[in-house]
């Protein structure tokens, strides 16, 4: 990262949002947006540094402001000197640019008067591709600005389904970022989709379950309940993200499985607690980022009042993390649901002038506050057990660098070597069958592992996990798991089978192969005994025979990632 000056272009702030020069209804360019944090810096040179952190796919470099009371702009030494680091990132989707007009002002305002125990280290803008692609029309259901950004990013892709599998230069980059400073606070800025209700504010946190239990206590104990009294106090109500069970909020809210390709899901699995700050779509531009504003000043003073106890359960966490070997790694939200009181507005029922239908349409003239169901509990669905050590191949670069990117460490094989291993293979899988995100994920996932004798190059890599990555290795190591490297394409290439039979010449060599195996004909009697369908297929029977000789290839359907015990 290095330090940039840029000459300014001096802005006026007179408003009690950050509007400056600009009208209410206006979301600054990412070139205004730049220049003005340009002009914080010239302004509190002490304080705060400008920096370009890394490439996106716009073939721009991120930027980040750090604001630093004592002005040492090191992360190592501000985790000495035990301050909170939160990393604030605005625009991941900047036709939601209402944090990035908040965080801007909430920058200027701390950079006046910066904490003594917690650092801010802001991204004023993420996708800066989506950023330069500005229009007026396609959010269509959002009240203003008047212009704003697009969703998908110089590749169209959403950055907030890229954390885990990095396919933008933007996520390698943020990376890079995350792991130099180490949160212990995410927050991700955003403008939420869905029902008509009062509140201008919505909130998705890290959902407690899958963070290490202290952690977890202090999410639900301390830092989400003072969060809404400080927000309600300061005359902002808000509620959970408003993810309905049915067709209105009366019928239940469910809380976000926030799984790691998304932010705050990702950085939970380096102990990192996150928050989604969602404004209002249907409220007026100015409302969404003074309400944005209004969140961060609160969790500024949450995270002043909770700081000894969030740097310390983080540091537990990260120790425990280093000897943990088993990790619950899918969740579903329980049936059971919890109760809250929530403000809304009735939906009348009326037919579409379009389609003739049956529509709904909320109406502001009904209010409501009443107790709704709301499911936000989560319950395991699947542990992975983590191996002493792994090892990969050194030709599985695109891993290799995900590894890199997420600071983690490994040796490499001095020598060839014969290794015992515990193998895993693709038993079965389904694939979409339309893309997502530029790829066509495999998901029903399931393996079975054998031990066998593996003769390794030079230049493998050896993984222990005896390291802070251990939760995101379990993630990303167990085909299973929804975002797994398998479930997202990395090894599709070991699903091809290389070599075949013809079957003229294999019929000749089956009964060989039969001959010189007792078990597999008795095995392979038995199935056409049992299966009406096998014994009438000779191809099948065939390939049933090949694939259980020395002829077929063991590396078919294996994950080129396997599991090593000892030390």
């Amino acid at each position: 990262m290095r330090q940039i000056l840029i000459v300014p272009l001096f802005l006026f702030f007179t408003s009690s949002t950050c509007f400056g020069q600009w009208p209410e209804n206006y979301s600054p360019t990412y070139e205004e947006t730049i220049q003005a944090y340009a002009d914080i810096q010239k302004a509190h040179p002490s304080t705060t540094r400008l920096m370009e952190a890394g490439p996106t796919d716009s073939g721009k470099n991120l930027h980040l402001l750090v604001i630093d009371s004592k002005g040492s702009f090191d992360p190592q030494k501000i985790h000495s000197d035990n301050k909170v680091v939160c990393l604030i990132i605005n625009g991941i989707h900047p036709g939601e640019p209402c944090g990035i007009n908040a965080s801007l002002d909430f920058a200027r305002r701390k950079a006046e008067n910066p904490s003594t125990d917690v650092v801010y280290v802001i991204v004023p803008i993420y996708n800066i591709g989506g950023a330069l692609n500005r229009n007026s029309t396609l959010r269509v259901n959002q009240d203003g600005p008047t212009e704003y950004g697009f969703r998908g990013n110089a590749r169209n892709l959403d950055l907030n389904r890229d954390f885990i599998k990095a396919d933008s230069k933007n996520t390698r980059s943020l990376s890079q970022i995350y792991h130099t400073w180490n949160p212990h606070i995410f927050v991700d800025t955003h403008t939420s989709n869905g029902a008509d209700y009062p509140a201008a504010m919505t909130l998705i946190h890290t959902f407690p379950e899958k963070l290490n239990p202290l952690q977890a206590s202090l999410v639900t104990r301390d830092l989400v309940p003072q969060l809404y009294a400080g927000m309600e106090k300061r005359g902002e109500p808000m509620v959970p993200y408003v993810n309905t069970v049915g067709q209105t909020p009366e019928s239940g809210l469910r809380a976000f499985t926030d799984l790691p390709r998304y932010s705050s899901g990702y950085v939970a699995l380096f102990n990192t607690i996150g928050f989604m700050p969602e404004a209002h779509m249907l409220k007026p531009f100015g409302k969404r980022v003074e309400a944005t504003l209004i969140f961060l000043n609160t969790l500024d003073e949450v995270l002043e009042a909770k700081k000894d106890l969030i740097i310390q359960l983080k540091k537990l966490a990260d120790e425990e993390t280093k000897t943990t070997k088993v990790f619950t790694t899918s969740w579903k939200l329980s049936g059971e649901a919890d109760s809250i009181m929530f403000s809304g507005y009735r939906a009348d029922s009326l037919p579409s002038e379009v389609t003739g239908k049956t529509r709904i349409r909320y109406n502001q003239s009904k209010p409501y506050s009443e107790n709704i169901a709301y499911f936000k509990r989560h319950v395991p669905v699947r542990e992975t057990l983590l191996a002493e050590a792994y090892l990969i191949p050194p030709g599985w670069t695109e891993v290799i660098d995900r590894l890199d990117e997420n600071k983690i460490k490994y040796t490499l094989l001095k020598t060839d070597s014969v290794v015992n291993v515990r193998s895993t293979y693709i038993e079965n899988y389904e694939t979409q069958q339309n893309p997502y995100e530029g790829h066509y994920l495999h998901f029903n996932t399931t393996t079975v592992t054998r031990p066998q004798e593996i003769t390794f190059p030079e230049g493998s890599i050896i993984i222990r996990t005896n390291q802070p990555g251990n939760r995101y290795l379990a993630h990303v190591f167990n085909p299973e798991n929804d975002d797994s490297f398998f479930n997202w394409n990395y090894f599709d290439s070991m699903l091809s089978q290389k070599e075949y039979f013809s079957t003229y010449l294999f019929e000749d060599s089956a009964p060989e192969i039969l001959r010189h195996n007792p078990t597999l004909k008795k095995v392979f009697e038995a199935k056409k005994s049992a299966e009406k369908d096998f014994a009438e297929n000779a191809n099948a029977q065939l390939d049933f025979i090949y694939k259980n000789s020395d002829h077929y290839e063991k590396s078919h359907k294996r994950m080129p990632i396997y599991a090593v015990s000892g030390k």
